[in-house]
């Protein structure tokens, strides 16, 4: 390694939000030696993202801050519905409302998905939660203050230039991990953006308000969406919900975040006192107490980038891929990328030359990951104009007058277009689905990359494809099929519980046998830990395993450490070099 580097690690991180953040956490469960720099001082000072899904919290579970996530989260009696309503005011009406999230109707269905559960919790209110787990195991290695204006590689290593106050610093690390938000690194790489690009100009305000909760028709709500004939539709009209703080808000602590599109009516830049205007115009309460604490400009992107990966260096969260909030897949697929990489990385660290290519396939797997949930999140924003308000009449060529007749109809029950205008809101509530209950696309994603014998050909995935090869988003399909996410189940022996997720080592392949341990263990390979679900083993508490394993008695399932099914197979007359082969080949090994 380059001497001229004043320190050395393993991994470099560059960026601090909850990506970078839990990368560290990640590797230093591992014993990998990293670093984390943070251009800013600390944690960031905007909302950002808030939904955060079952296998990210189940990636939380691992990092050991699942309870504490939860502990801080909305509770489950205002963070499980969302509704579309003309406004909050004394003339306001609802147009339509659901449950959503795994909340209501939908919650035994998401228990049956995972361990975790989905929770809300701004980005504000989960940074710090993520820095103290990340010093806690790294206590020198979570550098704030500290902006990487530059990287270089070389043969075996990559040198980084950290500008620390008036100091500029060199640190060398064996790879380097870009969770920088997208900034400017991507670009610096030569990385080429692909998708769409400034698709809406929108505005985001962060604001205090005491008793806006109270002040609702139905407080149960999370995310009320408005839609207002004469300010745009759905999207210029705006959406609003709370973001805590949790567990002990008041209604006087309150803290709310609107988000609208600018207009041609709008000014180019919003001040504090056209973002209050704008608030109480939409929710059409004229003297609501605002105390604005922030509001920043943003532009909807949906694009990927080209590569993954650049030699030592690889991209995750939003330096791989901006994705527009609707649908809240932005911030959890950037974590599920660290997932995906950070046991790599530690057998790369371990022996280079023989699992070189194991790192190629961080690419492979994430990159149509990225891509998908871009274009699906892009589908969720376009339908909340393109069915929900088409749904309602509205229409941007009509004039505020008809648009305004045509919204009206949908609340006159002696109107003769009432009963199918109602009949539309709930099909557009169908399509909405995507972004309001969509375990499919939360959980259900996989890889069809691992599945080499083409096992999901024939049964599209067990249906967790669509026919015309789809991801189906509403649905989680639990498979053992190669690529596809370990099923979970509850699991006893003597007086301990867990689910199957957590028999899954950081640094090993795991076997889960249905009997036999010792056979399966006399292969004798090392990256492999043998656990038996059965006979002499954990208790399948509710047979949930015996019915999604897939394999016989004398059969077993192969899980990575990222928790992806590698392979399923029966005991027969495999002997330890086949098995050390097909281990090789799950691997990469050279």
């Amino acid at each position: 390694m380059d001497p001229e580097g004043s320190s050395t690690y393993d991994i470099a991180i560059i960026g601090g939000g909850p990506v970078g953040l839990t990368t560290s956490i990640l590797l230093s469960l591992r014993g990998i030696k990293n670093v984390l720099f943070e251009r800013h001082s600390d944690t960031s000072i905007h909302p950002k993202a808030c939904g955060i899904n079952q296998r990210t919290t189940e990636i939380f579970r691992i990092a050991g801050i699942e309870k504490e996530v939860y502990g801080h989260a909305a509770p489950a009696e205002i963070a499980s519905r969302t509704a579309w309503y003309t406004s909050l005011g004394p003339s306001g009406s609802e147009i339509a409302s659901r449950d959503a999230w795994g909340g209501g109707v939908y919650e035994e269905e998401y228990k049956r998905n995972s361990p975790s559960r989905y929770c809300i919790l701004p980005q504000i209110r989960l940074e710090p939660i993520l820095k103290r787990r990340a010093i806690e195991l790294n206590p020198t290695g979570i550098k704030y203050s500290s902006e990487v204006t530059g990287i270089t590689q070389h043969k075996d290593h990559v040198m980084l230039i950290v500008q620390q106050g008036s100091s500029s610093v060199k640190h060398a690390a064996k790879y380097a991990i870009v969770a920088d938000g997208g900034r400017s690194f991507t670009d610096a790489l030569g990385v080429q953006w692909l998708g769409e690009r400034n698709i809406f100009n929108m505005v985001t305000s962060h604001f205090k308000s005491p008793l806006l909760r109270s002040l609702h028709p139905d407080p149960r709500n999370f995310i009320t969406w408005f839609i207002n004939p004469s300010m745009g539709g759905s999207t210029g009209t705006g959406f609003l919900y709370q973001i805590g703080p949790w567990p002990s808000a008041s209604p006087s602590d309150e803290e709310w975040v609107f988000v609208c599109a600018l207009t041609a009516q709008d000014p180019e830049r919003f001040t504090q006192d056209t973002m209050t205007r704008r608030l109480r115009q939409t929710l059409q309460i004229p003297d609501l107490e605002v105390e604005m604490q922030s509001f920043s400009h943003w532009n909807v992107n949906a694009i990927y980038a080209e590569r993954y990966r650049v030699d030592r260096v690889f991209l995750v969260g939003d330096a791989a891929h901006r994705i527009p909030p609707w649908g809240a897949l932005g911030m959890n697929t950037g974590i599920q990328d660290a997932q995906n990489l950070v046991w790599k990385l530690q057998f790369a660290l371990e022996d280079e030359a023989k699992y070189a290519g194991l790192l190629d396939t961080y690419d492979d797997e994430r990159k149509p990951v990225g891509k998908r949930v871009g274009l699906s999140s892009l589908h969720n924003l376009r339908s909340h104009a393109g069915v929900m308000d088409v749904a309602l009449g509205l229409g941007p060529e009509n004039s505020v007058d008809e648009n305004r007749r045509n919204m009206e109809s949908a609340f006159d029950k002696g109107h003769p277009e009432y009963a199918a205008k109602r009949a539309a809101i709930e099909r557009a509530q169908k399509t909405l689905d995507l972004e309001f209950k969509a375990p499919g696309a939360e959980v259900g994603w996989f890889y069809p990359c691992m599945d080499t014998q083409d096992e999901g050909g024939p049964t599209l995935h067990q249906g967790q494809l669509l026919g015309d090869g789809e991801l189906n988003s509403e649905f989680y399909v639990p498979s053992t099929i190669p690529g596809h996410f370990v099923p979970h189940a509850w699991l006893r022996r003597g007086g301990e519980r867990c689910a199957v997720l957590d028999l899954v080592p950081l640094d090993r392949l795991l076997l889960i046998a249905r009997s036999c341990r010792e056979a399966w263990e006399e292969l004798g390979d090392k990256r492999v830990r043998v656990e038996v679900i059965g006979e002499d083993g954990w208790i399948d508490v509710d047979g949930a395993w015996e019915r999604l394993c897939g394999v016989s008695q004398d059969g077993a399932v192969l899980v990575r450490p990222d928790g992806m099914v590698a392979w399923r197979g029966e005991r027969g007359e495999m002997d330890s070099e086949v098995w050390r082969r097909l281990i090789d080949s799950i691997l990469h090994a050279g």
